[in-house]
């Protein structure tokens, strides 16, 4: 997945985080936070959280552009839903995030993209310095 090239679609089973400018062709529905560690170290921070959520697997790391992707199922179904995060840099020791969730299947999600995205940006923010 590529956030320079990301088009949103129509449908309202996504959500979009990311900072101001950094997606050439969507605009998020949310503006990422800054925080203030190195982008690795929000990246092993992000990855520990999203691992200890109920159902969720990491499916691909890119090193070289911090870029991971995880999957998390439904519980009643096992519809999957696909959870893209890129660690950016935001200056001396500060970084930020942009993260892109989005159902596989179906048209409306009913709002669960953007509430575990708004959950795990807030509990990494309780976490992380500032």
């Amino acid at each position: 997945m590529d956030f320079q090239t990301l088009r949103l679609t129509a449908k309202p089973n996504q959500y979009l985080v990311a900072p101001a400018g950094f997606c050439a062709q969507a605009e998020p529905h949310r503006i990422a936070p800054d925080f203030g560690l190195e982008p690795a170290a929000l990246r092993r921070r992000f990855r520990d959280l999203a691992l200890a959520q109920p159902r969720v697997v990491q499916v691909d790391a890119d090193d070289g552009r911090l870029l991971d992707t995880y999957v998390q199922r439904s519980a009643l179904l096992g519809f999957p839903d696909t959870i893209s995060a890129q660690f950016l840099a935001a200056g001396a020791a500060r970084s930020s995030i942009a993260i892109y969730s989005r159902s596989r299947y179906g048209y409306s999600d009913l709002g669960v993209n953007k509430a575990r995205i708004d959950a795990w940006l807030r509990d990494l923010a309780a976490t992380c310095p500032v």
